[in-house]
């Protein structure tokens, strides 16, 4: 067993587990009686607390056993879910986080604090059971929605055989054997059948010696590891056996087997007193009963097992189960640029096999770049992850706001399910939190003001992702005051970023997006000191993407990213200028036109092209890039594109056809050159035409 390899996966599991615990204290903010949440919270605590353990986070695991035994004390009646617990417990995992982590300076700072507090929680100081999370919910209540979710992709239900038999001393290791039972309880329904062949007679009875086992069925969503860590403690001092029994067929199906096979398999029937009691035409069940070979605990337990099976196998019918695999990011990088490399060498051998006009070459080159071509989309999709990764942290981020601001503030979210390159999606975090932080602080109005206003006291920010094509488009929208487009061109004028005559609201918005610009009056801890908005920008401009906003004064804002689906795979329209091939990204090419010699005249002379009635300049690539004068009495082909709402028309030699090309960066030398963006090598490509594509 690698232990750093299993430690770092342990890590990967315990972020993944306080995320959930974080989203599942917000929901359990709006319903502080859902017992369903308190459960799956303990239960995400205890897997921290027992796989720590095993991995060395020492304090890590302590500190959480204290945080799980106050939720204990919730699942038990003993308290209340307060505002107080929600907050705690919130502060608890950025401890647990901080640990995980490794910042120990940071944790420390928080720990002592916390734990004093946890334990005056549970003690009842501080506490108020009356001072619900429900009211919390009513005033600064989150309610992440996500339109996407289905209760379909909900955890399969197992059914695990336990045999639990203890040592006889176990006892007097300070073992509580109720303890267990009761967490196994936790996990899911539960069937135990106690079997007391071992007990000796009176007069050999020793009071402190266990001389029972046990088999124990479990019906449970959770792993075989959660399972099997109910028994950490105790697992040298007992044998321990776990069944993961089979529900489904190959196809499937409910495929329980008969009572009477579950009864042999448990070791409470001869396999072949199966066919001897099936022959007396009655329900087995009661057959092995009357037979006296079978008890009726038993029976009770196996019928049981029976119905859990079931159960399961009808679940697993109805939902298709679905595995995944962890993968490195460092490995995935790997693998797309080893595809890259296949895909450039799969061109050249294609163009060769072209040159060489070999019919049985150009067939195996063929057969070679449809391959290739599957397994560059297969490979790209792998890259491919959900954008709730990105979303999840925002309930959270708007709970804590509303409770720096002084605001009431809900959340929703929707399409969290649109999928996007992983790179793009790290790269996207920090855009995301500015432009959130800014709805709050600078969008969403103070509740009184709200009310005046006949606006709900609770402002909403909503976070929607849609695929439009090759990209995605993210749109964040509040119900606040809007934009004050004059005090920002006020602001403008002062900064000497406009002219005072500027009046244009488009040019007017695009302000915000300046390095240093703000129009708060004072400056708090969330905003107000000019940076943030330039950090969108900048970040979408890496990516190629775009942003656009919409806002109307009173009713709110929305600012709406538009994102590249991949950066590695670009659509593109290839053309060629001096014998030179170029790519221009086809999601920017508005049309293809030709213009004839004959009918250049006066404007277009002079570098201008009346398209329907509208002006667009022209842009001659041979003159840009030094590769010699066009003839200008000769027939002009023309791209149209829109750069960012300027409409402008390139002047090329010929458009070769639509392109899919694969983006290899420039060195950082060569990353400064303007216009040009990265080399390009061809995936596939139409013949060469000199019309309009």
């Amino acid at each position: 067993m690698n232990f750093e390899d299993n430690k770092g996966l342990f890590v990967e599991e315990a972020r993944e587990l306080l995320e959930a615990i974080e989203a599942k204290l917000l929901e359990l903010e709006d319903r502080p009686r859902d017992e369903a949440i308190v459960d799956d919270v303990f239960r995400s605590l205890h897997t921290i607390k027992g796989s720590g353990s095993m991995f060395g986070f020492d304090e890590m695991t302590a500190f959480a056993h204290g945080l799980e035994n106050l939720f204990d004390d919730v699942r038990k009646g003993r308290l209340g879910v307060t505002r107080e617990v929600i907050g705690l417990t919130l502060e608890s995992v950025d401890c647990l986080s901080s640990l995980l982590e490794g910042r120990d300076d940071e944790a420390a700072r928080a720990r002592g604090s916390i734990e004093s507090r946890l334990e005056a929680v549970r003690r009842g100081a501080g506490a108020n059971a009356a001072d619900t999370a429900g009211s919390a919910g009513a005033s600064k209540g989150i309610v992440p929605i996500d339109a996407d979710d289905d209760a379909s992709e909900a955890g399969l239900t197992n059914v695990y055989r336990v045999r639990f038999k203890p040592d006889a001393d176990i006892l007097g290791r300070g073992v509580k054997i109720e303890n267990l039972f009761a967490e196994l309880a936790e996990l899911g329904d539960v069937a135990a059948v106690a079997d007391a062949s071992r007990v000796p007679e009176l007069d050999g009875l020793e009071p402190s010696s266990l001389y029972l086992s046990w088999i124990v069925d479990v019906s449970t969503t959770a792993s075989e590891a959660d399972v099997s860590s109910v028994f950490m403690f105790v697992e040298d001092y007992a044998e321990l056996r776990i069944e993961r029994l089979s529900v489904v067929d190959a196809e499937g199906k409910p495929a329980v087997p008969p009572i009477g096979e579950i009864l042999a398999a448990r070791g409470a029937l001869a396999r072949d007193s199966i066919a001897e009691i099936r022959g007396r035409q009655k329900p087995f069940g009661e057959l092995a009963l009357e037979s006296g070979k079978v008890s009726k605990p038993e029976l009770e337990a196996a019928l049981a097992e029976q119905r859990m099976a079931k159960a399961a196998g009808r679940e697993r019918e109805s939902k298709k189960e679905s595995a995944s695999i962890r993968v490195r990011k460092e490995k995935l990088d790997y693998l797309v640029d080893a595809v890259g490399e296949l895909v450039i060498l799969q061109a050249r051998l294609r163009q060769a096999a072209a040159e060489a006009g070999l019919d049985e070459f150009s067939g195996i080159a063929e057969d070679l770049s449809r391959l290739t071509d599957e397994l560059r989309d297969a490979t790209m999709n792998i890259r491919m992850v959900p954008l709730d990764e990105s979303f999840s942290g925002f309930p959270r981020l708007v709970h804590d706001l509303a409770s720096q601001l002084g605001k009431e503030l809900n959340l929703t979210v929707r399409g969290g399910s649109t999928e996007l390159d992983k790179n793009i999606i790290e790269s996207l975090k920090d855009p995301l939190v500015h432009i959130v932080r800014n709805s709050a602080d600078h969008g969403v109005e103070a509740p009184d003001e709200r009310e005046r206003a006949g606006k709900p006291r609770a402002g909403t920010i909503t976070i929607e992702a849609r695929q439009q094509g090759s990209r995605v488009e993210i749109e964040i929208a509040d119900d606040g005051a809007g934009l004050d487009l004059e005090r920002i061109r006020e602001r403008g004028v002062e900064r000497g970023l406009i002219d005072a005559s500027e009046r244009d609201p488009e040019r007017i918005k695009q302000l915000i997006f300046e390095p240093g610009f703000s129009t708060a009056r004072r400056t708090t801890g969330v905003s107000g000191r000019g940076v943030g908005m330039d950090v969108v920008m900048s970040n979408l401009r890496r990516l190629r993407g775009d942003v656009s906003i919409v806002s109307e004064r009173g009713r709110g804002t929305a600012i709406t990213l538009s994102i590249p689906l991949t950066l590695v795979i670009v659509d593109g329209l290839l053309v060629r200028v001096g014998g030179v091939h170029y790519v221009v990204n086809l999601s920017q090419v508005l049309e293809c036109v030709d213009e004839p010699a004959a009918d250049r005249a006066g404007r277009a002379a002079r570098g201008f092209i009346d398209l329907r009635g509208r002006t667009v300049p022209i842009v001659d690539l041979r003159a840009r890039f030094g590769l010699g004068r066009g003839d200008d009495t000769a027939d002009r082909r023309l791209v149209i594109i829109d750069d960012d709402g300027s409409v402008i028309a390139l002047w090329v030699d010929a458009v070769v056809g639509k392109q899919q090309v694969v983006i290899k960066p420039f060195t950082m030398d060569l990353r400064q050159i303007a216009v040009i963006a990265g080399a390009r090598w061809p995936l596939s490509s139409t013949r060469e035409r000199s019309s309009r594509p």
